[in-house]
């Protein structure tokens, strides 16, 4: 069984992560360091704000093969093996929710034009099977936040995220010459950012990762899925929250 993975493509190594994370850690205390001024200092303090967000993202199904992969009706594949694609811009909005100081609640519902690529590789050559798809997510994330220092502010944040497709090839995926994939999905979320408090916005940059939890391939029995078992979501997101001060 083969489970391609998005982490072996970008060489995204635990090290790598860590060091990243120390550079916004000395980042953060260098800026709080130096800032002497408190913008929207009373902030926090409200139970309610709301947003916008842009965001973009690397992406890569995880493959499982099926036991049918190795029948003599599949010989002339000898692999399938998802490409890794990075989508367009994504836009959603921010309603925020304080729990408690150091605890929000968030609901982000978020809409994209995606692109998914599964290679199939033959005896005689390769083709790609592209799914297209308009989408729509609603994640509902814990934001848990560090002390305040200065302007700065350093989070991590956890959560779920269903979503549903709502257009592109979703009509023309079901003809037996194609891959085909549910409409919905089902994903853990889980990452980490810092808030930057301006005189009227806070912005924070933040990078999240996603993995799927249920199987996102259809049930058809067509040539393309039968050599398939189980196809999940996994991405590595940038994102850019721009949220209001008054």
């Amino acid at each position: 069984m083969q489970d391609s993975d998005i982490w072996n493509k970008f060489h995204l190594s635990g090290k790598k992560v860590v060091l990243l994370l120390a550079m916004l850690l000395v980042s953060y205390q260098a800026f709080s360091q130096r800032d002497r001024s408190i913008n929207l200092a009373n902030y926090d303090s409200r139970w309610l704000h709301y947003g916008f967000y842009l965001g973009t993202e690397a992406f890569q199904y995880r493959l499982k093969y099926s036991d049918l992969f190795i029948m003599p009706e599949m010989d002339s594949v000898i692999s399938i093996n998802p490409a890794v694609t990075f989508g367009p811009v994504n836009i959603g909005f921010v309603v925020n929710f304080r729990l408690t100081e150091f605890l929000n609640l968030r609901l982000l519902p978020k809409f994209g034009i995606n692109e998914r690529k599964i290679e199939y590789t033959y005896n005689g050559g390769q083709e790609t099977q592209i799914i297209e798809a308009v989408t729509m997510g609603f994640p509902l994330l814990l934001k848990y936040k560090s002390v305040r220092r200065g302007n700065y502010r350093m989070y991590l944040v956890g959560g779920i995220n269903p979503s549903v497709r709502v257009g592109g090839s979703k009509d023309t995926n079901k003809e037996e010459d194609k891959l085909t994939i549910k409409d919905s999905d089902l994903s853990i979320e889980f990452g980490f950012g810092l808030d930057i408090y301006y005189p009227f916005f806070k912005f924070s940059p933040e990078i999240r990762f996603s993995r799927g939890i249920v199987n996102n391939l259809s049930s058809d029995n067509n040539f393309y899925n039968k050599g398939i078992n189980r196809l999940t979501t996994n991405s590595i997101s940038l994102f850019l929250y721009f949220e209001g001060g008054r």
